[in-house]
């Protein structure tokens, strides 16, 4: 029976799901001629006109409650409904032209709702296990079928010929994309991975849903951390499309169209399957869905909303008191039903209720996590995702001409320096070695293939030492600190799943998941605060190698297309290298999630019990966790909105107010100019990265700056008056001189700021005021001015011979050696004053008599002699 009812599930999802599976396939490849008609049919329509006329048709049919009409005019509704799924349908389908992916996205979801369709009216009452697991047959045989179909047209004669991409570029639509034709060539191959993947997430749920499982708590708990590991790897793809795009590899925009197409899924999946009143249930027993519980209602998640809410809240409530006139005209013409809603008011009941959410939120603390978070996304996604790219093709630049070793031995320095910067990606430090290293070789005469060798055990290397500077300078250093482990949340099950297959001895598959799959700083920061075994790290993080070698593989391809632009052999490996790594990517990340789910179904008895894996200074971090609520509460108390006074939620408002247009015109308003690694400062108009930055781009500085001051003067202050205002009560006498202490310190701080800026300010007006006179040079002249201008030549002269006979080629080379060595050590000094805690903490109050022996050496710690 058992076998007769897996049949007639994989029959039903087969039925289903093969003909949107084929159409898409046959519609968005080059397998047939009917992908290049396809796409340059889509590319041909107005994808806006059709998505603003689903939108128009929704607005309205919403305006006027269609849903709640009756009889008849029900068929209207429907109508209505029909015309806005077909319209935002084919638009969607229309944006091929600048998100090729999109076709290929929309194939894969309807393949999706098929089963979903299948499981919902034909096979309700089947079990879940039974339905997941022939879901899980049918979509890996897909992703097989697929993959070999598309390596068997691409590299062997038996389907036409070989197909390898630049054989196509002849032929195909000169208005395609070099992104379209690559989407369009390796489609089937996109298509068996999204395949794979939702194979892979239909035998987890068949393992979640066993029959010998508890259907209300078990299941749901685990389906929900299912559901988070899924989210973060959503997260996780937009990561690597960051990584890519440095590249300037159009790739990284399918990888974020896939991982936003999964993060829609999900958020659709909880909402419809799952429901938020299971959601808020769950929490209560789950620690990882009590903790996305939290951040989602934090102010921090406000404030972030606000920043993207701020323009659309006073149309969307203008736009809901017209909803409100309209809906009571219909309820006096009898065309919509008169529910008991009670008086006519000016607003829609749901919208009353988001009003009063909204007026219930602690708008102080809310106003000012949004200008905080605006502040952190406008650095991460200029200072990361533009800067490391600028710096990093004007590096190659610098560094060209120069001889190997010290090409290597600079680019060496930075790299170990970048990957100490926690948001910096590894993947643009592997290019730019793919680039100019084989560069080198190339005109040393060595070789492509010995230039690509040399950079990939040079990348190799440089994450080696990054991984062991990382775990030892930085981890380690931070391993006492109970700041840093509860910001690590190291007493959540996920966590100890993480420590207990790092912890493992020898390597095996888990811990080479979690190791290479997760992001380069986190993750070997954190082996460092858990105090791990170094070479067992630096062991598991050894297959790093297949992630790495795919990535300057795409850099020296990169350079070969640049150096060879009539053929296009060289981008289209490029491209696949890229793409291969992102495979690699992934794939270790979901490696990783399973690995630690694993463990955390194998020990779950022993979690529960909390002695397991249970860090020695775990106390304390759930103790200041406790501190940490009640100080929130405390100053959520004493920040109330009644109490803020009327400056200062004027100034407030204004800050919110100019940061989300900061962020509108970061995201919206095209403020850079495209560039990439491959590119080359010295091409800018004027040689100048000044070039890169639009009037949109200096438009959204200035919104950041200015939410900043707002945020700076007056918040901090207050904030921090509030804060020990709150404490008081509970303080004991010293600790309230300690905190008047504290507070007249940074009184003094801000007008020493304050009177910093009134000096630079006042002497720039006088400047600008005796602008003609200073010209001349003879104003306030000094009765030595002469003389002094006289030195000053001289010393130039000086400095001009020592520079040419101090020129880098005619350095010995044993000095060159030594002058590296001695700026790495200091390097290393430099960073074990700055983050290795070297001395102990000692205040002028203090009294040396007091320390240990009455000696000052007891203040150096073993990192301050290193140091």
């Amino acid at each position: 029976n058992m076998d007769l009812l897996m049949f007639q599930v994989c029959s039903f999802v087969l039925v289903a799901t093969l003909p949107p599976l084929s159409l898409t396939v046959a519609c968005t490849s080059m397998l047939s001629s009917c992908g290049e008609r396809t796409y340059f049919w889509l590319n041909s329509q107005n994808s806006s006109m059709l998505i603003l006329s689903g939108v128009t048709l929704g607005v309205l049919g919403h305006l006027f409650d269609v849903l709640r009409w009756k009889g008849v005019l029900r068929i209207v509704a429907v109508a209505n409904y029909l015309a806005v799924a077909s319209c935002l349908f084919m638009g969607l389908l229309c944006l091929a032209s600048t998100a090729p992916s999109v076709p290929i996205i929309v194939g894969m979801l309807i393949s999706i709702l098929g089963a979903v369709a299948v499981r919902c009216w034909a096979l309700q009452d089947t079990p879940t296990c039974t339905f997941m697991h022939g879901t899980c047959l049918v979509f890996g045989l897909y992703a097989g079928i697929l993959a070999v179909i598309w390596l068997v047209w691409a590299t062997t004669p038996f389907m036409g010929g070989k197909h390898f991409w630049g054989n196509h570029q002849d032929y195909l639509q000169s208005s395609f994309s070099d992104l379209s034709h690559f989407v369009l060539w390796c489609s089937p191959l996109i298509l068996s991975i999204g395949c794979f993947l939702v194979s892979l997430f239909s035998m987890l749920r068949d393992l979640i849903h066993s029959p010998n499982k508890d259907e209300d708590s078990e299941i749901l708990s685990v389906e929900l951390r299912l559901l988070l590991y899924c989210l973060a790897l959503a997260l996780f793809g937009a990561w690597v499309a960051a990584s890519l795009a440095g590249g300037g590899l159009g790739l990284s925009k399918v990888v974020l169209n896939v991982s936003t197409a999964m993060g829609a899924s999900i958020a659709v999946y909880v909402g419809y399957f799952i429901g938020m009143a299971n959601l808020r249930r769950a929490s209560e027993s789950n620690s990882a869905m009590q903790l996305m519980m939290e951040l989602l209602h934090s102010d921090i998640a406000k404030g972030a909303f606000m920043l993207l809410a701020w323009p659309l809240l006073p149309v969307y409530f203008v736009y809901e008191v017209l909803h409100q006139a309209i809906r009571s005209c219909q309820k006096c013409m009898g065309v919509e039903p008169n529910d008991g809603d009670g008086p006519s008011v000016w607003i829609t009941a749901e919208a009353k209720q988001h009003w009063e959410e909204l007026v219930n939120w602690n708008r102080a603390s809310v106003l000012e996590r949004s200008m905080l978070v605006g502040i952190f996304y406008v650095t991460v996604q200029v200072g990361v995702s533009q800067g490391v790219t600028v710096f990093l093709s004007w590096l190659s630049d610098e560094i060209a001409p120069w001889s190997l070793p010290s090409m290597l031995a600079v680019l060496f320095a930075i790299g170990e320096v970048m990957f100490l910067l926690p948001p910096v990606p590894g993947l643009p430090i592997y290019l730019i070695s793919g680039i100019v290293v084989v560069q080198r070789c190339l005109q040393d005469g060595r070789g492509f293939w010995v230039g690509v060798a040399v950079a990939s055990v040079f990348s190799v290397v440089l994450k080696m030492v990054a991984v062991f500077l990382q775990q030892k300078a930085i981890g380690e250093s931070f391993s006492r600190s109970v700041k840093v482990k509860k910001l690590c949340a190291i007493h959540t099950p996920t966590m100890k799943a993480v420590r207990h297959i790092l912890s493992r001895p020898g390597l095996d598959t888990a811990k080479v998941a979690v190791l290479v799959g997760g992001p380069d700083w986190p993750t070997s920061v954190l082996t460092g605060i858990l105090r791990l075994n170094a070479g067992q790290m630096l062991l598991g993080t050894t297959p790093i190698i297949l992630l790495i070698v795919p990535v300057v593989f795409s850099g020296a391809f990169m350079l070969q297309a640049a150096q060879d632009k009539s053929s296009h052999l060289y981008s289209s490996l490029a491209q696949i290298s890229s793409m291969l790594s992102s495979i690699v990517m992934v794939g270790m990340m979901v490696g990783a999630v399973y690995h630690i789910e694993s463990v955390q179904q194998q020990f779950k008895a022993e979690i529960e019990q909390g002695d397991w894996e249970k860090d020695p200074q775990e106390d304390e971090v759930l103790q200041a966790i406790k501190e940490d609520e009640q100080k929130s509460k405390a100053y959520e108390h004493f920040a109330r909105w009644d109490l803020v006074p009327s400056w200062m939620r004027a100034l407030l408002y204004a800050g919110s107010l100019t940061m989300s247009a900061g962020i509108y015109l970061v995201l919206f308003a095209d403020p850079f100019e495209s560039f990439s690694i491959a590119d080359h400062v010295s091409d800018l108009p004027g040689g100048s990265i000044r070039s890169l930055i639009h009037t949109t781009g200096y438009a959204a500085f200035a919104c950041v700056l200015v939410a900043a001051v707002l945020l700076i003067v007056p918040v901090v202050f207050a904030g921090a008056f509030m804060l020990q205002s709150a404490q008081e009560e509970s303080e004991s006498s010293a600790d309230k001189y300690a905190r008047l202490a504290e507070v007249m310190s940074m009184l003094s701080s801000v007008v020493l700021v304050g009177m910093m800026i009134a000096a630079v300010y006042q002497i720039e007006s006088v400047q600008q005021q005796f602008k003609e006179e200073i010209e001349q040079g003879d104003w306030e002249k000094d009765p030595q001015e002469g003389e002094v201008l006289q030195a000053i030549e001289e010393d130039e002269q000086k400095s001009k011979a020592y520079e040419h006979f101090a020129r880098w080629n005619l350095v010995p080379s044993g000095m060159q050696v030594l002058l590296y060595f001695g700026s790495m050590i200091m390097s290393a000094s430099i960073y074990l004053v700055l983050l290795a805690d070297p001395f102990e903490s000692f205040s002028i109050a203090d009294h040396v008599s007091d320390l240990p022996g009455g000696s000052i050496l007891a203040l150096i710690n073993t990192s301050g002699y290193a140091a």
